[in-house]
């Protein structure tokens, strides 16, 4: 009996494509985003937003490159 599960490689590639489709959708809805902050200059929510991304990219960078977060701030800040 043969099943049609995809091998970990094909499941690793179709992960990594969805990946960098979200990171393209990601740079649009940054672009959107934007805008928005523009039109309300003084609305701190929008950096919030953007406060609580960056932190949830940093755990994701960390990970990936098994590195602790807080050296990826120290190179941020470099």
């Amino acid at each position: 009996m043969t099943t049609n599960q995809p091998t970990a490689l094909q499941t690793y590639e179709q992960r990594r494509s969805d990946i960098a489709r979200v990171l393209d959708w990601l740079d649009l809805e940054l672009d959107r985003h934007g805008t928005d902050a523009k039109a309300k200059p003084n609305d701190w929510g929008y950096a919030g937003d953007l406060g609580h991304v960056r932190e949830k990219l940093i755990e994701t960078l960390a990970f990936l490159s098994n590195s602790e977060p807080k050296d990826i701030e120290d190179l941020l800040a470099e």
